[in-house]
């Protein structure tokens, strides 16, 4: 028991002004809950193709959904949008090109109070994490379908095909554990944990800025036990160490604006070295076989080598792929062939090396259905 109560002193001396703090956590940023004045809340449930843009409405609050990580190799989440749209009897369809909008209208009625604090923590390990404390109140019986969930979006996503979406859901959890009668108080606290935000692909040691949050209140009164309104919603920017900057370090941005000063010709310079070396790399499907592939590649100012090929099953190669060399400025092409004709899409994973940079990966991806009669440019993949 001696190194409990070493930490236990050793938490109090780092926190004089606070009491004994029954939460191993460092706080990095931390923030009011910002009660939403936004007429209500608008879920898009993105088609797979992205040819659509996504619907807006004005003086409203937006969940973007994506569904179609497994059919379209994305990296964005699909498990909680499925959840969410199976919970709404929503039915998607991953051939429609249309985006499914569903409409909630923020009740005027105040059926409850919350107030709170939305933080950004992290445990011994150094893992950050997202933490909701509430304090709850109805202002009348709850019915017993009250739910209520914390999102966290991102304002403008990027997957690893670089396909973009704006307000996209990474994690929702929902939460119940509160009082539903009138005028009975409820402490609790909601954790998006750090294993959640991970598998969201959710960084916020790495990326602090960029994201918001959503409290989000659906249920009505205990005289209808089948309303599904959105009764209460909090909306704001996620919190960041940036926003909590004392007046004793603000001459630190300073600082290290003429450090960096100094040093950003070169660092600009380096950067458009690298992205001048960087070989350009074109896949198409050739017309004349379903299985087979032409690929472009194109040195930059540096020679090349490729040192391998991979594919992502079902395909496999029908003789390994030549690992050529090309010296700056060269271009050549060549011809891969595959054993059988596959109804997925065809990933190419193309492993470089650059003199003086080293090794680089680019991954060419050929839709299937693609191979469909058109001109190069629909075909052509970088």
């Amino acid at each position: 028991m001696r190194w409990v109560l070493m930490l236990a002193v050793l938490g109090l001396v780092a926190l004089p002004g606070t009491l004994a703090n029954e939460n191993p956590w460092t706080t990095h940023a931390h923030a009011p809950l910002a009660e939403s004045d936004a007429e209500g809340l608008l879920e898009v449930y993105a088609p797979s193709s992205l040819d659509e843009e996504p619907p807006r409405r004005s003086n409203s609050v937006q969940w973007t959904w994506w569904s179609w990580s497994e059919e379209t190799g994305s990296s964005w989440p699909d498990d909680d949008a499925q959840y969410r749209a199976s919970t709404q009897d929503i039915s998607q369809e991953v051939s429609s090109a249309n985006s499914v909008v569903d409409w909630h209208e923020k009740s005027e009625r105040a059926y409850l109070e919350i107030s709170g604090e939305v933080k950004v923590v992290s445990a011994e390990d150094g893992a950050r994490m997202v933490a909701f404390e509430f304090e709850l109140t109805p202002m009348e019986n709850l019915s017993d379908q009250t739910i209520l969930y914390v999102v966290l979006t991102e304002d403008s996503a990027f997957d690893w095909h670089q396909r973009q979406l704006d307000n996209l859901v990474r994690e929702m959890r929902p939460e119940v554990g509160f009082s539903l009668k009138g005028n009975n108080s409820t402490s609790f606290r909601s954790m998006i944990p750090a294993d959640h935000l991970e598998a969201a692909g959710v960084d916020l040691s790495e990326y602090p800025t960029g994201w918001s949050y959503t409290v989000a209140v659906f249920g009505g009164g205990a005289e209808d036990e089948t309303s599904d309104d959105l009764i209460w919603m909090a909306h704001g920017r996620l919190p960041s160490p940036a926003q909590h900057i004392t007046s004793s370090q603000a001459w630190t941005p300073l600082l290290l604006t003429a450090i960096t000063a100094v040093i950003a010709g070169s660092i600009v310079m380096a950067i458009r070295q690298r992205e001048k070396a960087i070989p350009q790399l074109q896949a198409r499907w050739k017309e004349s076989a379903p299985t087979d592939v032409h690929v472009t590649l194109i040195a930059g100012t540096h020679p090349f080598r490729v040192t391998s090929w991979s594919a992502m099953p079902p395909w496999r190669f029908k003789g390994r792929p030549p690992n050529v060399h090309l010296d700056a400025g060269e271009t050549r092409g060549l011809d891969i062939q595959f054993k059988e004709d596959q109804t997925a899409d065809c990933h190419l994973d193309v492993a470089i090396n650059i003199d003086d940079f080293g090794g680089w990966n680019q991954r060419l991806w050929l839709r299937a259905d693609s191979r469909a009669p058109t001109n190069d440019d629909q075909n052509l993949v970088e």
